[in-house]
């Protein structure tokens, strides 16, 4: 790497007048000592020195331009881009003559996939000198970039004009005539690169294009001459590896991985680059030993830390994932890897909206950084927000084309929109860049099922259930496969599997529940329930579904009522409960009874917030809104994050006959994002979203709260209502017959039939 050497004679006067002047135990004197020691270590080559040394004078003076340069380029040799570019990038703020700094600047922002910050970097070169050769052919590239095959021509030609001698122009001039189909001059131009210098980037190009020409022996014949251009360099080794990697030859990429290592033990560039050749090939524990060799060699590791962290994340092991990407962020708290590590723990802990402003950040900074825009995505759908997820899903999708997260996310919202088709290619182009993501083998399967394709479902599920025994997911997806085949033996056998592996899966429960009611077997229902209850005593949604059937297959209302009054005291924030319980009280003919008592509750502590829900709940039963709505506020006043009364105000508020949707959106959103699976919010949200005309956006979360809840048949008319609004007329009329298939009765059954009427009529 040649140092900067502008105005040297004046550069060293300069240096020499402050040193006599100030002295050497001056802050300007001790800066000045750092720089030239750091100046000798670099001519030395002993760049981690020499980076000690920079830090230390522009730590001295921060408007220290030529210690920044230098401590840039330093860093560039340590393998460190990332704080090369920021040194480079303030060493050409402070000095805007330093035309190298600028020229590097350019080219990390080239690098970096920045092409119009890198085309305004360049400019500042030209319009001091308007015939730099460099700055011409870096202008070249970026016109090559914007697909300005002309410009690019006559831009390399001026630059080679001016230093026929320069090796890498040649190379720019091949990829214009190679991009032009010129391939014959192409090759011409890449020979007389490698004929003027035969270094790494010449000698590479060149065998990629023999390669690409299938000339085969050539390639390997031009890469081979790249070992004998500096022996005791880690850099022709690391070439030799990616040729070999790029031609499928593991074990040759590897050995050249390795001389790399053995050339330069003390690179954490090396020994990460090798930790990524071993993680791309599955052999897990030699990657995470050269990544940690990459931090225990890094001066400052922050981002060999990184590195780690988001290798443990990507193998499932999130605590030290957490561990290393704190550690990471200590060093530097904005680090972007780090950075996208937390969001996705974020996102795997439920805290969706921290997860999504740190993503909104790393979008802001880093707008090409693909998996920002991918957890922004998730995080969004996650919090019920359809069409700014989408989005999100399209920008990750473009950015990086070859991540099997993107295609999954993509496929889900293919699946959400009732587009079976896209979502089964989505899923399969997911499943081809990473056979072992479930996530999109689960969408794939599901795809099949709301297709129709049963067999296949079935035969998908059951491949990865051998794959992955004991998955509660997969075991709950291959149930529904089977019920839709009407095979409920199997279904039961499955959903007992499930069952004995997470005791309080819920949904498998009210499927085996359901499953013994249609079969008439209403006793055995009970008492699997009250077993399972047994098993997993806090599971507040197995206590829900026991009091259930306690009340209406028992007819047990006080039994149910205790059951309840369990599940509250687990879990005071959770809507159902209250509903579930008020609707008892009502039928029972005791909630006046209930009502005076919580009344003279809430009066004696105002600060009784469960007290408030309850009221609210029971004075809605009786036709009361102003009152529940007041009760739901101070429930609010007194805690302003308690979900289960913001859902329901936002409910009542949607409800009126001049609604206040916007708060009312937010109170669901708030619902929402408390508690993103709850099918009681999610029918709220949809059906805000259903009265602003947001169809769409209603459709998802009334799909959503039918999954978690199929035995309601309110929530299907919902889901009927967006289905019909939105032009699904058939699904529409599937979703209504189902729903007055039900023997539960609500208050909307006149109302469904009625429009299954109007469906079938327009549709003939």
């Amino acid at each position: 790497m040649k140092f900067y050497q502008k105005s040297s004679c004046f550069a060293t006067l300069c240096l020499f007048i402050v040193i006599i002047v100030s002295g050497c135990s001056s802050p300007e004197g001790k800066k000045i000592e750092h720089y030239n020691k750091g100046m000798k270590y670099s001519e030395e080559e002993n760049y981690n020195s020499a980076v000690i040394e920079f830090r230390n004078a522009v730590k001295i003076d921060p408007r220290f331009a030529d210690a920044r340069y230098q401590l840039g380029l330093a860093y560039l040799e340590t393998g460190q881009p990332a704080r090369a570019f920021r040194e480079l990038q303030r060493a050409a703020s402070l000095d805007p003559e330093n035309t190298d700094a600028l020229m590097k600047t350019a080219e990390m922002y080239l690098m970096s996939r920045h092409p119009d910050e890198a085309r305004q970097t360049v400019k500042q070169v030209l319009e001091t000198e308007k015939d730099h050769p460099g700055a011409l052919a870096l202008m070249a590239q970026l016109e090559l970039v914007d697909n300005n095959l002309d410009a690019a021509e006559s831009l390399i030609a001026k630059a080679l004009e001016k230093k026929p001698e320069e090796s890498r122009y040649h190379i720019i001039k091949a990829r214009v005539m190679g991009r032009q189909e010129r391939m014959e001059e192409a090759g011409q131009a890449l020979e007389k690169a490698v004929e003027l210098d035969p270094d790494i980037t010449a000698l590479t190009e060149l065998a990629s294009f023999y390669r690409s020409r299938g000339l085969q022996d050539k390639a390997e014949e031009t890469i081979k001459k790249l070992a004998g251009l500096d022996p005791d360099s880690s850099e022709p080794y690391l070439e030799l590896a990616k040729f070999y990697l790029s031609l499928g030859e593991m074990e040759k990429a590897e050995e050249n991985f390795l001389a790399a290592v053995e050339k330069n033990p003390d690179s954490p560039h090396v020994h990460t680059l090798l930790g990524n050749f071993y993680r791309g090939i599955r052999e897990l524990e030699k990657a995470e030993k050269a990544y940690v060799q990459a931090v225990e060699k890094s001066e400052q590791a922050d981002d060999a830390m990184a590195k780690l962290a988001d290798f443990y994340y990507e193998t499932g092991r999130m605590e030290q994932a957490s561990e290393m990407a704190g550690k990471a962020l200590s060093i530097n708290k904005g680090h972007p890897l780090a950075s996208l590590v937390q969001a996705r723990l974020l996102i795997r802990e439920g805290r969706n909206p921290d997860a999504l402003r740190i993503a909104e950040r790393l979008t802001e900074d880093y707008p090409k950084m693909g998996m920002a825009h991918y957890v922004k995505a998730r995080a969004r759908l996650n919090l019920g927000d359809t069409k700014l997820s989408f989005s999100s899903a399209e920008e990750a999708l473009k950015l990086s084309p070859n991540r099997s997260e993107a295609w999954a996310l993509m496929a889900q919202h293919m699946l959400m929109k009732r587009d079976e088709e896209e979502a089964k290619e989505h899923a399969g182009r997911a499943l081809k860049l990473d056979p072992g993501n479930i996530r999109a083998a689960v969408i794939l399967g599901k795809s099949f099922l709301a297709a129709g394709e049963t067999d296949n479902a079935a035969a998908l599920f059951e491949e990865i259930n051998r794959q992955i025994p004991e998955n509660p997911e997969i075991l709950y997806n291959l149930a529904n496969v089977y019920m839709a085949q009407e095979n409920a033996d199997q279904a039961i056998e499955t959903l007992e599997k499930l069952l004995s592996v997470r005791p309080g899966f819920n949904p498998a429960l009210g499927m085996l529940a359901g499953i013994y009611l249609r079969q008439g077997r209403a006793d055995l229902a009970v008492s699997r329930a009250e077993k399972q209850v047994e098993i997993a005593p806090e599971s507040v949604e197995n206590l829900m579904l026991l009091a259930r059937l306690y009340d209406r297959v028992e007819n047990a209302p006080d039994r149910a009522l205790e059951l309840l009054e369990r599940a509250r005291e687990a879990d005071p924030e959770n809507p159902g409960i209250y509903a579930a319980s008020a609707q008892i009280l009502a039928r029972t003919g005791r909630i006046d009874e209930a009502i005076k008592s919580y009344r003279e509750a809430t009066e004696k502590d105002p600060g009784f917030v469960a007290g408030h829900m309850a009221l609210g709940t029971l004075l809605e039963q009786t036709g009361d809104i102003e009152g529940a709505k007041a009760a739901y506020k101070n429930a609010l006043e007194e805690k302003p994050d308690f979900a289960a009364a913001a859902n329901n105000l936002a409910w009542l508020m949607a409800n009126e006959s001049e609604p206040d949707l916007g708060e009312a959106m937010r109170l669901a959103m708030s619902a929402k994002e408390a508690f993103p699976d709850d099918p009681f919010i999610a029918d709220t949200l949809g059906w805000v979203h259903y009265k602003r005309g947001s169809y769409g956006l209603a459709l998802t979360q009334f799909s959503t709260a039918v999954e978690k809840r199929p035995d309601l048949p309110i929530l299907r008319y919902h889901l009927a209502l967006a289905l019909y609004k939105d032009g699904q007329k058939q699904a529409a009329e599937k979703a209504l017959s189902e729903c007055l298939a039900s023997e539960q009765q609500f208050p909307e059954r006149e109302k469904a039939r009625e429009l299954l009427q109007k469906i079938r009529g327009e549709t003939g």
